[in-house]
């Protein structure tokens, strides 16, 4: 081969590199000679040797784009520390160092510096762990999905990575694939490409092989495809010219590389969130240090403003919220991907748990995709099975040469076994009589007098096949019973139109004889829908030959149709006819050079596709959860409204009442405003014989609504309504446009994976609900003392210290442990909640900030007080009594008679701190009960079902034992050991805080759309 020309990438002009869009066939096969291209017959061209084709990609290198640059451990650990929450801690953290440097002798400010930037440190190094888990799930998952194509060498169609494609490969290309290197076409066959990732434009475009003038731009000659193009439909061969970095894309790929992901519905949530929590800290502090000053009458202005700040940003600050949402939305990344579910972004999930529209494609979904021919018609003849001996007539011949022929599916294995005996019909053609009688030599048992085929002894074994689930049953079918090999050798094909699923057929014309003049003997055969077949047809085989189709015909096939339709079949049809035409000419479909009317009908395969032994119980699911499922198939209205019964998606009532309906796709174009909003309140719609357009309306009827739809699917016309719905889900095994345009991917192609993902986004909701409704009620004891203390005059009731080893210990375990909780019984038996719904609503900041804050800082400030009355010390003599007294160098304090030395003082005020700290640390342990559900009462649900929360529970209730009785640390922190009262009054406090949980979600439960009731509501 000569040498393929080579695209510097800093060539911004592509036009200038590329000169092969002006090449003709005879220069392409000139050039490119190792490819061994037949210019006459391109479709039999032999391709590369496999040695060649290993010398090219050894010469140079393989076909593979610089990957955008991937973010770096490193760079991600830096990121961690981008956030308000810790700029918010790192200057009260900068504050505490102030305050130590205005007054050394406090080396507890030092101490809290060192312990706030080791805390940052640590949490960042969590959050960082978390992150990491999280896109290592992904990346495991992107390593699932294949990245192959499909190449002719040694003249044979194989498959190789797309890594290993070389200049000079025979690339085939089809319906659904995308192109993996830039190739000129030398087949194209209805062949139409969408060129988005090149040149923006959207809209599919029509490929051909002809060369243009040269003076006509690289993008506007339409024979060249390019790496990362979409083929829509159509299918074609062309020769790789250029791979890796010397392709289009490869050339710009540096402009698209760097850009910044936008941000998802749940970060932005979670970064409003962190400023309101930012701002009212500042606005706390500023406003306790103001009221302090004059309260203390300025004194120590330095240390009121660093302890000031200190506090309340400690206090009010979830240290643990960043690693603790992370952790939620892993876990719920790591269930899903056992259930083999794929999630592009994980964040996708919160948009999955607040869909209320399931628009699913049938075949593969909803059913096996394990399809069998079933039955045959001809001519009111219905045939169970394979056929019989006098069931072997001319129509049914014709059959099996169209299903073996017009056939996009391929065999992977050659291997037959016997024994088989068929007789041969008169009326059969010599090319069918030559494959049927091939058919037997070698290893089957020929009876040459034998007048009858037996199913019983037919044993042909089930070979591997690539293709439509539906031809590879038609192609199985047929390979039983023909030589399907040697039928294909014969009937050399001269021209093709995919099937696609505006059409809704697929047809072929063979050359079968040349005559004289420059004329030739042509075949036609079609396949497809089968109400749309017939239509084109005027005649009908029968036994006797060709008869006109009449009424009565038309009548038995409208009784055959109706039948196996409504037994949840499908039905595809065939029809032939033969024709003269000039012996080179070029057939086109615009022109419309040969016969699509006066065909002759030959008969129909029904085809059963069994529902998956999941779907219905799924479905029943989705209803229960308010989601209504819309069935969304190619297949005629009375295949799928029959399948839609079977899977219990539709119903009858008595009464003939119906909360369903099954909509032609021809009328959804049709459909007023009016029956748009009739027909969205219905509980299950299906819409058959839909066409990509029709798909994405329905997706955008159900998004004006404001419904949040997630529409399944699997082939490339499912492409733009995946795009374009709210929840994209392609197959598995689905085309790689549909996996390029969606948002998940399930790998098991299974329907009830989808309802799996609704339950735990709905989880993954409830739960990070449930975990910000725990952290933030502490935010109010924890910075209540404070004021106390600046406002009013108190002794402090915490320090900074204890602060820290509550955020940064003994809140850790609980929160973490959230993550883990299960489910609640009714997750899936309420509507879904609506999309605007924020996470962090008003009523959950009322609830952590009003009535569950102040009651649970009431039982911190009884444990505060219980200490003060176990000294017989009156609670109203400690007003004011901390500017002076209380501290260091402070003046001696009476109370009920008794006088307390500084000393006495300041060990009794570190007894206060240390209940404080217990009643808060205390009062979580119980709180964790009641915030474990959002509507269930937690003694249906299982106080004790959650494994992680009571081990976490453990060490909450162990934490706060060593920091309030172990010597040493208690006195580090600013604590010292308490009475047995304290732990009394904040049990109390404890059980009431679940007892207003439980009454609340009573109501919740009972009354749910009260509109007070809704005000307690999160």
């Amino acid at each position: 081969m000569k040498k393929a020309k080579v695209a510097s990438t800093n060539d911004r002009n592509m036009t200038n590199t590329f000169t092969e869009h002006t090449w003709d066939m005879e220069k392409i096969v000139s050039y490119y000679n190792q490819s061994n291209i037949d210019p006459q017959f391109p479709l039999k061209s032999k391709g590369l040797s496999t040695p060649a084709a290993e010398s090219l990609l050894a010469q140079h290198g393989p076909n593979m784009l610089p990957k955008p640059k991937e973010i770096t451990n490193f760079e991600l650990f830096v990121q961690q520390f981008a956030n308000l929450l810790w700029a918010l801690l790192l200057t009260a953290d900068a504050l505490s160092f102030i305050s130590y440097l205005a007054d050394t002798s406090q080396l507890i400010n030092l101490w809290c510096a060192i312990l706030i930037f080791v805390m940052i440190v640590f949490m960042c190094c969590v959050s960082f762990y978390q992150e990491r888990e999280a896109r290592l799930v992904v990346k495991s998952f992107e390593n699932l999905l294949p990245d192959q194509c499909m190449v002719v060498r040694d003249g044979k169609e194989i498959f190789v990575d797309s890594k290993n494609l070389v200049v000079g490969d025979l690339l085939k290309v089809n319906g659904g694939t995308k192109v993996a290197a830039d190739a000129r076409l030398i087949v194209a066959s209805g062949l139409k490409v969408e060129t988005s990732s090149i040149t923006g434009e959207s809209e599919p475009i029509d490929y051909q092989i002809e060369a243009v003038p040269i003076n006509v731009n690289l993008f506007e000659g339409h024979n060249i495809i390019f790496n990362g193009s979409l083929v829509i439909e159509g299918n074609g061969t062309a020769v790789v010219i250029r791979t890796a970095t010397n392709t289009v894309i490869g050339q710009i790929a540096a402009l698209t590389t760097g850009q910044k992901d936008n941000k998802s519905l749940l970060e932005k949530q979670m970064l409003r969130f962190v400023k309101f929590l930012v701002v009212l800290a500042t606005t706390v502090a500023l406003g306790a240090f103001v009221i302090g000053g004059f309260v203390h009458k300025w004194k120590h202005v330095i240390q009121l403003l660093c302890n000031g700040f200190l506090v309340c940003a400690i206090g009010m600050v979830p240290c643990g919220l960043p690693a603790t949402v992370t952790s939620i939305i892993t876990v719920v990344a790591r269930r899903l991907a056992s259930k083999q579910v794929y999630l592009k972004k994980l964040d996708i999930c919160e948009a999955i748990g607040s869909c209320n529209i399931i628009a699913s494609d049938k075949t593969g979904t909803l059913t096996k995709n394990v399809m069998t021919v079933t039955d045959v018609w001809y001519c009111n003849h219905m045939i169970p099975g394979l056929p019989k001996e006098e069931d072997l007539t001319d129509p049914m011949y014709r059959m099996l040469e169209i299903m073996g022929i017009c056939n996009a599916a391929k065999f992977t294995d050659q291997k037959k076994k016997g024994p088989l005996k068929v007789k041969l019909a008169p009326s059969a053609g010599t090319k069918m009589k030559t494959a049927v009688k091939s058919m037997m030599c070698g290893n089957t048992d020929i009876d040459a007098e034998s007048q009858i085929i037996d199913p019983l002894i037919l044993d042909v074994s089930e070979k591997g096949a690539l293709g439509s689930p539906s031809e590879v049953a038609m192609l199985r079918y047929a390979d039983k019973l023909v030589d399907l090999a040697q039928l294909q050798r014969e009937n050399g094909v001269v021209f093709e139109i995919p099937f696609n699923s505006r059409r809704k057929w697929h047809m072929l014309i063979i050359k079968e004889n040349e005559l004289p003049n420059g004329k030739a003997q042509y075949k036609l055969l079609i396949k497809g829908a089968s109400e749309i077949v017939i239509k084109m047809c005027n005649d009908i085989y029968t036994e006797h030959g060709v008869t006109p189709l009449t009424d009565v015909e038309t009548g038995y096939f409208e009784e055959a149709y109706n039948y196996y339709g409504s037994n949840g079949r499908r039905i595809i049809g065939f029809a032939e006819t033969h024709f003269i035409g000039l012996s080179n000419i070029k057939f086109d479909l615009d022109i419309g050079n040969f016969p699509l009317t006066d065909l002759s009908f030959v008969g129909f395969a029904s085809i059963m596709d069994p529902p998956k032994d999941e779907t219905a119980d799924a479905i029943k699911q989705c209803r229960e959860a308010g989601i209504k499922v819309f069935m969304v198939t190619g297949d005629h209205q009375i295949t799928a409204t029959a399948i839609g019964r079977e899977i219990g998606l539709v119903e009858d009532h008595p009464g003939g009442e119906k909360d369903w309906e099954t909509i032609c796709g021809e009328e959804v174009s049709r459909l007023s405003s009016a029956d748009w909003d009739r027909l969205i309140q219905m509980k299950a719609l299906i819409f058959a014989r839909t066409t990509p357009e029709q798909k994405l309306l329905i997706v955008e009827e159900c998004q004006k609504r404001k419904q949040i739809i997630a529409m399944t699917g699997d082939g490339v016309n499912d492409a733009p309504a995946l795009k374009r719905a709210n929840i994209g889900i392609a197959m598995g095994s689905g085309s790689e446009v549909a996996k390029d345009s969606a948002d998940v991917i399930l790998m098991n192609d299974n329907f009830a994976s989808i309802v799996d993902a609704v339950r735990e986004g709905r989880l993954m909701f409830d739960n990070l609900k449930k975990l910000l409704g725990y952290t933030q009620i502490h935010s109010y004891p924890e910075v209540f003392p404070i004021i106390v203390n600046f406002c009013f005059g108190m002794p402090v009731g915490i320090t900074s210290l204890q602060i820290l080893c509550i955020d940064l210990g003994t809140e850790i375990p609980p929160g973490v442990a959230m993550s883990k909780e299960p489910a609640e019984s009714d997750i899936m038996k309420k509507p879904p909640r609506p999309r605007t719904k924020v996470l962090v609503s008003n009523t959950l900041l009322a609830y952590s900030y009003s009535y569950a804050g102040i009651l649970q800082t009431l039982g911190c400030f009884l444990a505060y007080c219980c200490v003060f009355w176990n000294y017989n010390i009156n609670i109203r003599d400690l007003w004011m009594s901390a500017i002076d007294g209380w501290q260091e160098g402070g003046t001696l304090f009476t109370s009920n008679g008794r006088t307390f030395s500084v000393a006495e003082q300041l060990y009794i005020n570190r007894q206060a701190c240390s209940a404080w700290h217990m009643g808060i640390v205390f009062g979580q342990f119980w709180h964790l009960f009641a915030t474990r559900t959002r509507r269930q009462s937690i003694f249906t649900h299982g106080v004790f079902r959650n494994a992680h929360s009571n081990f976490a529970l453990i060490i909450e209730l162990v934490g706060i034992l060593i920091f309030v009785y172990c010597p040493g640390i208690n006195e580090f922190i600013g604590g010292a050991p308490i009475p047995w009262t304290c732990w009394l009054a904040v049990a109390i406090v404890g059980w009431l805080l679940i007892l207003q949980g439980e009454v609340r979600k009573f109501f919740i439960r009972k009354y749910p759309h009260n509109k007070i009731v809704r005000l307690f509501k999160w």
